[in-house]
């Protein structure tokens, strides 16, 4: 009712929402959704474009989450006929926000109410902006690339590390306690103190003498 009578007032009602957004508790977030769909119902353009960004954010999040009630009251979003409108005007901003999330439930989502809704809200940005969903879905695509590669990257790294490890002298007699969850790092640096080794020494050094 105070949104109706104060025009610039959903502006900060909607960022203190998303500021105390209760990530950990799925009722509150689907009560948080509705709240959210009540204010956007009376927002003018001009202020839902100073918001749009972290709220779509935090809509893109909830589309994704493993919680039914919660991915399907966001998708409910899409069902009023306002808040469409709104998207569909700043459709160039959204798109690109919500898309990674679109895709993964569109390919991945368990709850099948749930992989409906995304299919229908899919298909309605690639009506709304066909070149725009092509875009996104090229960008998504060479963003998948690129994660992959630093990947790739990262293992790379590890595997050059752990190689190293294995060469170093302490190696053999460490590797009798390393198991699937241990560190390699600590149960060398662990073997080391126990040897009253400093990090920076290669062996003790009453072995050195010999």
């Amino acid at each position: 009712h105070f949104g109706e009578r104060a025009p610039n007032l959903p502006k900060p009602v909607l960022e203190a929402i998303l500021k105390f957004w209760p990530c950990t508790h799925s009722p509150k977030e689907v009560l948080f959704l509705s709240e959210v769909e009540e204010i956007l119902e009376m927002i003018a353009a001009p202020e839902f474009v100073n918001v749009m960004a972290p709220l779509f954010a935090q809509i893109a999040r909830c589309i994704e989450s493993p919680h039914f009630q919660v991915a399907e009251r966001a998708l409910f979003l899409w069902n009023n006929e306002y808040i469409v409108s709104l998207i569909a005007q700043h459709r160039a901003e959204v798109l690109p926000i919500v898309f990674g999330a679109l895709h993964a439930n569109s390919n991945s989502h368990w709850n099948q109410t749930v992989h409906g809704l995304t299919c229908n809200v899919v298909k309605l940005f690639m009506e709304m902006d066909p070149r725009l969903f092509d875009e996104c879905t090229a960008a998504h695509q060479a963003a998948q690339e690129r994660e992959q590669a630093r990947r790739e990257e990262r293992q790379d790294a590890w595997r050059a590390i752990e190689a190293d490890a294995e060469a170093n002298p302490l190696f053999p007699r460490v590797k009798h306690a390393l198991t699937a969850k241990a560190s390699l790092a600590y149960a060398m640096r662990a073997q080391q103190l126990r040897e009253g080794m400093t990090m920076f020494e290669d062996a003790p050094s009453d072995e050195k003498a010999r």
